[in-house]
């Protein structure tokens, strides 16, 4: 069986390729052409590549429809998607959700709507696909980027823990390991499971368990003030926490998900199998 992987490099495949031998196609998802040549053959397609920071819709929206283009033209048996908790709506405060709630996305984070995006196309290719929806995704490797997105610019990680860390009183936070995450990918492949699939792991982490974690005391501020501290860019970075960023600062798709899950309040079940 040849599996072939887009985004390789980043947080879920390099842990993916502890678990699953696969061919890192490593060619520009923007350029059809180069994606049909890279896949054909392929018996399984696992779609990982995805532009956090910055966010790229040329990558994540363009780039997916012609991963979906390729796999149709070169007619691919299994298809899977990395989506991410971040396409839900926003359903009451700490709910869990399963596989069936809407996929509308959360207002106002840009990494949600390309994900919305993502999920949408996927319904309208004639493709035995997959969608895994994960929550935050982390490994040692990838615990800086992660850090740097859940601070302010203005806390340098070198002062932990000498300063307490900012967070809402509300934070929810779920993570779930690279390497759990690349074992459901390899049990997909190997049963062959189509549908959306959660991707998640208990504790859900509340502000004082994050704080604690981080080894440093926790400063209590509104979430609009965080916002304002985190910068510009804040809506998409303390919307979920996407930590699918590699040790190279690429993205893998949808490696650690993407903050806006854990301002919206839903929380991902976990009961399928």
């Amino acid at each position: 069986m040849r599996v072939v992987v887009t985004g390789g490099s980043g947080n879920v495949g390099t842990a993916l390729r502890r678990h699953l031998e696969f061919d890192d196609i490593g060619v520009d998802v923007r350029t059809l052409s180069s994606l049909r040549d890279a896949i054909s053959g392929a018996d399984v397609v696992v779609h990982l590549a995805w532009a956090i920071k910055p966010t790229d819709r040329q990558t994540n929206v363009d780039g997916s429809e012609h991963v979906l283009a390729a796999c149709v033209k070169e007619d691919v048996g299994h298809l899977i998607c990395a989506s991410s908790v971040a396409a839900y709506a926003p359903s009451a405060r700490y709910s869990r959700v399963d596989e069936s709630w809407p996929t509308t996305g959360i207002p106002g984070s840009t990494y949600s709507a390309h994900k919305v995006r993502l999920e949408e196309m996927i319904r309208r290719y004639p493709l035995p696909c997959t969608v895994i929806r994960p929550c935050g995704i982390a490994q040692a490797s990838a615990a800086q980027q992660l850090r740097r997105w859940l601070l302010s610019r203005w806390l340098s990680p070198k002062l932990l823990p000498l300063l307490p860390i900012p967070l809402w009183n509300d934070l929810r936070l779920q993570l779930v390991h690279s390497d759990d995450v690349a074992r459901a990918i390899v049990q997909i492949v190997q049963r062959r499971a189509l549908g959306a699939f959660n991707l998640a792991a208990e504790p859900v982490l509340t502000a004082p368990m994050i704080a604690q974690h981080v080894g440093a005391g926790r400063l209590a501020m509104p979430y609009p003030l965080i916002e304002k501290l985190a910068g510009r860019d804040g809506s998409d970075r303390t919307a979920a926490a996407d930590p699918r960023v590699g040790p190279d600062g690429r993205s893998g798709a949808s490696g650690a998900d993407h903050p806006s899950a854990s301002r919206s309040g839903m929380v991902a079940g976990t009961r399928r199998t």
